[in-house]
């Protein structure tokens, strides 16, 4: 009798803590946890997935963002196309293509006793499309978005951002900065994909999880709460040092501590919408705490131990310490040259209303 009353307390036990726990996702075990913030966050898993068009040209593409989650006990194992889940402009380095993906996201990330640096050039991150981000360098050296924000002139070699901050580098699409309009439904605003501005962003709630870092830890977009627990749009904690304006790239800012909300990688110890609990986590940044524009935009660092493999996928190299530099200065006796491109595009590039005069001699591409 006793017998018969333990078994039946043992199974009574074992399905309330059955039914207690998150339901897996369909590509992976019922005993693999997947975070709360990486539960249904992924987009582009199935087939409603919306042929999306390349603004920078004249025909339509008929490309459609693709990707596929696998979970095992350490990593989400993400596939994709590289194709966005809405309009683009690959701009100067038209046009991007599909390209075949696999990332490694860490299901269980910790925090590490030091800080990685992130990859000065290429991937960084991934974007919840599977698009990697990429760091604040653009081809030349130069910060892509100060760039953009025209903090200065790019002599080396002509470069534009479009749509949602992020262009292609030959077939491989990418983001710079921004990359939040993957929430975004253009269609319920009565818009076209060409008006999206950060300036959409809803700022009386968190904004949702818009990536993730090598190192498993979740990108949001810009606002969340702070570590007074106040919702706030955060800033992050880096200033050009004094004279330089992003033409030298990284090298051109300086991180304070306290300057803004968020630490040397971009993060914060803060809580978040999908857990009633403080967690690690970074944030897009539209603005720093000098005001100026919020380098380094998504990260800077790992504050976790990031997945190395992914940081061999969609990137442009490392460049060598120091390269067109001397003593952080820009080396002007040295520059690559001028570039621009072999025919002159259907439009002008994405941001402009004409052509840049040095494009006069081009003949119009067939």
């Amino acid at each position: 009798m006793k017998l018969t009353v333990v078994i039946a307390v043992f199974i009574g036990i074992f399905a309330l803590a059955c039914s207690n726990a998150e339901p897996a996702p369909m590509n992976s075990s019922p005993l693999i946890r997947v975070p709360a913030y990486m539960d249904g966050a992924w987009l582009c898993n199935n087939s409603s997935s919306p042929l999306v068009d390349d603004l920078s040209t004249e025909q339509e593409e008929d490309y459609r963002c693709s990707l596929t989650v696998e979970y095992t006990d350490e990593f989400a194992i993400v596939k994709s196309n590289g194709i966005p889940n809405h309009d683009y402009e690959s701009g100067l380095g038209c046009c991007a293509a599909e390209v075949e993906y696999e990332w490694k996201i860490p299901l269980n990330p910790e925090l590490a006793s030091t800080v990685t640096q992130a990859p000065e050039r290429g991937a960084i991150a991934i974007s919840v499309n599977g698009v990697p981000f990429f760091g604040p360098e653009e081809g030349p050296g130069g910060d892509a978005v100060a760039l953009h924000f025209e903090y200065f002139v790019e002599d080396r070699q002509p470069i534009v951002l479009g749509l949602c901050g992020a262009h292609s580098a030959g077939t491989q699409f990418h983001y710079h900065f921004d990359g939040n309009c993957v929430h975004w439904h253009p269609e319920k605003e009565e818009k076209d994909w060409k008006d999206w501005d950060m300036a959409f962003l809803k700022t009386n709630e968190a904004s949702p999880v818009i990536g993730f870092a090598f190192d498993g830890y979740p990108i949001y977009g810009p606002y969340g709460i702070d570590s007074n627990n106040v919702l706030k749009e955060m800033t992050s904690s880096y200033r050009l040092k004094n004279g330089e304006n992003g033409y030298g790239g990284i090298d051109d800012w300086e991180y304070v501590p306290g300057l803004g909300d968020l630490d040397e990688c971009n993060g914060i110890t803060s809580t978040v919408n999908e857990l009633d609990k403080v967690i690690y986590h970074y944030h897009a940044s539209r603005i720093s705490g000098s005001g100026e524009i919020g380098f380094p935009y998504f990260i800077l660092c790992y504050s976790g131990i990031p997945e190395t493999s992914n940081m061999n996928q969609g990137g442009q190299g490392q460049r060598a310490p120091g390269q067109g530099r001397q003593n952080g200065v820009p080396d002007l006796n040295n520059r690559p040259p001028m570039g621009k491109p072999d025919c002159l595009p259907a439009n002008p590039p994405p941001g402009r209303d004409k052509y840049p005069p040095d494009w006069s001699d081009l003949i119009p591409c067939s």
